[in-house]
């Protein structure tokens, strides 16, 4: 009996001692009113919370004298320091909106906002087509996925199992549903050209699904676009397929990083590739997409947007200047801050590329005759969005931004 007493008392003090080490605070404008997603940084710039809706934040583990940074684009920096008293009450922390003209913030007009509101779920992976947003939502109980309209209300769902990590959309728009050892296609049934369920398909291997689909690129109505890496991803080979005619390859374009692939062959000739680390990890990107029947390849390796009919013969060659600055040394270097990713809008037949620097990304809408990229919106307070997704002019993102760490799937109006 003692001892179970002395237990007790030990686990009182634990837990005494372990709320005293919470720091519980609120982050309020200046006529009192929250603010949301104000990130709360420690001087080594690490993020270690993020305000609610109703502005509160919690810290874990703090210490007395710490320092702490409240950021939020729209508002000035606050610096707070804990002191003993913050441990038993909620600390109050007051910001000011910023008076510094940023021209990326002057053109944002919306603020991204949950899309699909349930609290309780935790969106895994999402992917969008024209019948609507397909989810894999986790639940406590079981796993669901969900098809959406474009209004972000549920059209129907499916369980299915926890395994289920990824949506994968092919390149004629069809989802499957991915785990680590096998795939499903999704369908639907419809009556009287009427969605109203899905089902799952076809069923492969997972290593089945890849050799079929991991070098298909896109597809036209007529030509199916096949690409293949070789020295060590540093140059790659894009290659068609006629649909309907002679199944033989026919090179489409041939695009080469030389800077990467002279730095392949210098370890290859003088020392050892494997001790090279990562250097070769990350592979040469030079994207091509399939749009109105026309093919766009941003060759960006040779600073040029080449555009192929559905014949794939070459109608329009454009400069690609977005992703590069002049260098001090007079050469041409590649912006660290580009996330060297481009999105297709498959709905308007609009690109996108997006920038990244402290966690906050920036979406630029791409002027496909120019080469150059105009800033839409900027995801201020938002660090570290997830699987954006752009369809007919909203920017789509997975975020986690309160206590239950729960992604969520937040919208916003970009066009």
């Amino acid at each position: 009996m003692k001892r179970v007493f002395l237990l007790l008392i030990c686990l009182a003090y634990c837990i005494c001692h372990a709320q005293n080490n919470h720091v519980h605070g609120i982050i309020l404008d200046d006529r009192n009113k929250p603010i949301e997603n104000v990130g709360i940084y420690t001087m080594d710039s690490t993020i270690i919370a993020m305000s609610n809706a109703d502005g509160l934040f919690t810290l874990y583990n703090s210490k007395l004298g710490d320092t702490i940074r409240a950021s939020h684009l729209s508002y000035d920096n606050v610096f707070y320091i804990i002191d003993n008293q913050d441990f038993n009450m909620q600390i109050v922390i007051k910001m000011q909106f910023s008076n510094l003209a940023l021209p990326e913030i002057e053109i944002i007009g919306n603020v991204p906002h949950v899309a699909y509101d349930n609290k309780v779920v935790s969106i895994k992976d999402f992917e969008i087509n024209e019948k609507g947003i397909y989810l894999l939502a986790q639940r406590r109980r079981n796993n669901a996925l969900l098809h959406l309209n474009f209004a972000c209300d549920t059209l129907t769902e499916l369980k299915i199992s926890p395994d289920y990590y990824n949506i994968f959309k092919d390149v004629y728009g069809e989802m499957h549903i991915v785990s680590e050892k096998d795939v499903w296609q999704v369908g639907h049934k419809t009556y009287k050209d009427k969605v109203f369920d899905m089902e799952l398909l076809y069923h492969s291997s997972l290593n089945e699904f890849l050799t079929v689909f991991q070098n298909i690129a896109c597809a036209t109505d007529s030509l199916l676009i096949g690409g293949q890496y070789f020295f060590s991803d540093q140059e790659i080979y894009y290659y068609y397929f006629k649909i309907n005619g002679d199944q033989s390859p026919v090179l489409l374009h041939h695009v080469v990083n030389q800077e990467g692939r002279d730095l392949y062959f210098n370890v290859m000739r003088y020392g050892n590739l494997y001790r090279a680390g990562n250097l070769f990890f990350k592979p040469t990107y030079d994207p091509v997409f399939a749009y109105d029947n026309r093919l766009y390849l941003f060759a960006f390796d040779e600073n040029k947007l080449f555009v192929f009919n559905n014949l794939g013969e070459i109608v329009n060659e454009y400069p690609l200047t977005f992703h590069k600055y002049k260098h001090w040394s007079g050469k041409m270097k590649v912006i660290r801050k580009w996330n060297k990713k481009v999105i297709l809008d498959e709905a308007c037949g609009v690109f996108y590329t997006t920038f990244e620097e402290d966690a906050i990304t920036t979406i630029k809408k791409i002027d496909i005759e120019n080469g150059t990229a105009e800033t839409v919106a900027v995801f201020g307070g938002f660090p570290f969005i997830e699987n954006l997704r752009i369809y007919n002019g909203k920017a789509y993102f997975l975020y986690a931004n309160d206590v239950s760490r729960n992604k969520r799937l937040y919208e916003v109006v970009i066009e």
